[in-house]
């Protein structure tokens, strides 16, 4: 299968101005995000003038397209913003990955490209263009090492790491190690997001995700740490955010038990303890905590889940933020999580519409303050990938790799 019919319908429906304004010559000031667009037109240029097919093939060289068009609506009343400082927004957008990927040897891979979040309705160019580069190395089984853009999509609780990031954040760069095995799931990383400079602190993030599973049951632990800070700049010092949640729980799947429930697919329950701790300059540290609970179940591939929380305040993820940026809080947690009691009822439904796009609908029903307030989101996800240069690949002779010397020296000589 080719891409070159869709993929030249979409260009022709892309108005002419904003062709010429970005890849053609002009005696203005070019567009800033102007070479981001020439890149991501070369890139769906080039895999439109060499022969590509979604099957296996013996290439090493792939363009991937990632897409994911996607809707989040969450509504608040004033009474619950005013007092948790969580607002209600719409988010419609598109998020495109488009990279070249290099398998160098089995286990070891890099990927190159861009990343450019479109939110709908505001303007012809996109909000955010975003490099991805990165280094894949499967150093073991069900073990990753990624250097360079990582996955963002960490499993910590949401009252530490709000899914709403995945579209506002929708890139980290830093470090990462993930595992998937039978009896464990672990994904640490740290993720670099400000550099330190004469008038800018420096700004970065390491979390830890660990869970240990076996026979229906699970325990889990998370840390979060977020720093603004440095060393050499004139700032009024060191901010920490930490955050730090145990849990465990137990989940009953039939079909594994020798059970004949074909309706119901899992049960279970999990409970979770966090705590949350706030530290800017020039302000009394806070802390506060709590536990959330969850019972699900999953009925023909449909996820169900029924969530309480009991804790928090405002001191809960704080929205002071310190005395440089008042209100910008440092934790990157749901405020939600300030209430004092909040439970929420919700549905996850996932459809294959092919072996490349998927479906997805998430539906909650959230009750805080004695309010009830409704949230959705909806995403439609593609992921095709093209080998490139299968002949050539085919037939060519390796060349011998030159020798990498190491960026330093052993210390003291030795």
């Amino acid at each position: 299968m080719r891409l070159s019919k869709t993929v030249c319908l979409h260009l022709t429906t892309i108005p002419r101005r904003v062709l010429l304004n970005f890849f053609l010559p002009t005696l203005r000031k070019p567009h800033p995000l102007r070479r981001f667009f020439e890149a991501g037109f070369w890139i769906l240029l080039f895999g439109l003038l060499f022969p590509a097919s979604t099957t296996w093939a013996e290439s090493p060289l792939s363009l991937v397209i990632e897409n994911q068009t996607y809707v989040y609506n969450r509504e608040l009343e004033k009474e619950v913003d005013t007092s948790l400082r969580a607002e209600g927004f719409t988010l419609i957008g598109n998020l495109t990955k488009s990279f070249f990927q290099y398998e160098i040897k089995k286990g070891l891979r890099i990927e190159a490209g861009a990343l450019w979040n479109f939110e709908f309705g505001e303007d012809n160019v996109p909000d955010e263009v975003d490099p991805v580069i990165s280094l894949h190395y499967a150093f073991a089984p069900d073990w990753l090492f990624t250097a360079g853009t990582i996955d963002r999509n960490h499993p910590l609780h949401d009252a530490f790491f709000n899914d709403v990031l995945r579209y506002r954040e929708p890139i980290e760069q830093g470090f990462q190690i993930k595992a998937n095995s039978q009896h464990l799931r672990q994904d640490l990383w740290l993720s670099w997001e400000e550099r330190e400079t004469s008038t800018q602190r420096e700004k970065f993030s390491i979390g830890d995700y660990t869970q240990l599973k076996a026979g229906g049951f699970m325990l889990e632990g998370q840390v979060y740490w977020v720093h603004l800070g440095g060393q050499q700049n004139s700032g009024p010092g060191v901010f920490n955010n930490l955050s730090l949640g145990v849990g465990g729980g137990y989940t009953y799947r039939p079909e594994k038990a020798g059970g004949s429930l074909g309706w119901l697919d899992e049960i279970g329950f999990t409970v979770h303890h966090l705590r949350n701790s706030d530290d800017p300059p020039a302000l009394p540290k806070v802390e506060d905590e709590g536990m959330a609970y969850r019972a699900f179940l999953t009925v023909w591939d449909t996820y169900i889940y029924f969530q309480h929380w009991r804790g928090g305040s405002l001191n809960f993820n704080s929205p002071r933020g310190d005395v440089t940026m008042p209100g910008i809080p440092l934790s990157k947690g749901d405020p939600l999580y300030r209430a004092r009691i909040y439970d929420e009822v919700g549905v996850v439904k996932t459809w294959q519409l092919a072996d490349e796009v998927i479906a997805t609908v998430d539906l909650r029903a959230q009750f805080l303050l004695g309010r009830f307030q409704p949230l959705m989101v909806f995403n439609i996800t593609w992921r095709p990938e093209f080998p490139l240069f299968e002949e050539y690949f085919k037939t060519r002779t390796p060349p011998k790799p030159e020798a990498i010397e190491p960026p330093f020296g052993r210390p003291y000589g030795f």
